[in-house]
């Protein structure tokens, strides 16, 4: 009997806004950003453990149209003043199995906007491949009770299994996951989405909270969460993590009014 194609779902998220007091050529400058994330079979956002890579093809006016992003949720980051139709390419861990190239078209009608696509692939894969792609995959919204704040590379993890011991210990670990190969136009000054919130004193402030603090941080975020976020828990490490660069201005503005008002 022959083997059945396997599909996957994902989807396209594309947010975008006007950069206040910005304009060209008469024209609004905005900043906007495009992340991909899985979509499983109960509509729950998933990561996509078998995407190496994925690269953008943007337009021709921009001074590096090729852009390289390696870390899920594969998010791209830019400004401009014009839409266009960029071409979004999925590369896997499988060399074997093709890319998947995608037409997206950025446009201005709306802040937020996700687009679905299926991804087909064929059964004579290799068997290790085969077997990533139907191994159930732990959604991102239902994990454990880790805080880890990624702020453009920076990833601050407190970890609260054992709150009684925390009020005195605090875990001060830091992790660079900026990678040579990330083209994804996050410059090093942790600033490129939010004009007034300093990603990476936020995450600082975030390594100083005490443990209940962190719980009521953790119900904040989660209270504020969008689909486009990535916000994920890890339920047997004890471990809750949060891409900075991910969230909108609003609840940047409140993390950093919760941490202003924990800590003084």
């Amino acid at each position: 009997m022959p083997q059945k194609n396997i599909t996957k779902e994902i989807k396209v998220i594309t947010e975008q806004h006007v950069v206040k007091g910005q304009k060209h050529q008469g024209f609004l400058m905005r900043k906007w950003k495009i992340s991909l994330m899985g979509i499983n079979a109960n509509g729950e956002e998933e990561p996509l453990p078998y995407v190496e890579r994925v690269e953008y093809l943007l337009h021709e006016t921009f001074a590096q149209p090729l852009r390289k992003v390696a870390e899920y949720p594969f998010m791209l980051q830019e400004k401009g003043w014009g839409e266009f139709d960029m071409k979004i390419m999925l590369y896997f861990v499988d060399n074997s199995a093709p890319p998947f190239v995608m037409d997206h078209d950025l446009n201005f009608q709306a802040t937020h906007y996700e687009v679905p696509h299926t991804l087909t692939f064929k059964p004579d894969l290799k068997p290790s491949f085969l077997k990533l792609l139907n191994q159930p995959v732990e959604t991102i919204t239902d994990r454990g009770s880790r805080l880890s704040s990624n702020g453009n590379g920076a990833d601050t993890k407190t970890n609260k299994r054992h709150r009684d011991d925390s009020h005195n210990k605090k875990s001060k670990r830091i992790k660079d996951y900026e990678s040579s190969d990330d083209d994804s136009g996050v410059p090093a000054s942790g600033e490129s989405w939010n004009d007034e919130i300093d990603i990476h004193a936020l995450a600082e402030k975030f390594q100083q909270l005490e443990a209940d603090d962190l719980i009521d941080l953790v119900k904040l975020v989660k209270a504020n969460q969008t689909s486009d976020m990535y916000v994920k828990e890890d339920g047997e490490a004890g471990e809750f993590h949060i891409d900075l660069r991910t969230l909108n201005n609003d609840l940047l503005h409140q993390l950093w009014q919760f941490c202003t008002k924990r800590l003084s």
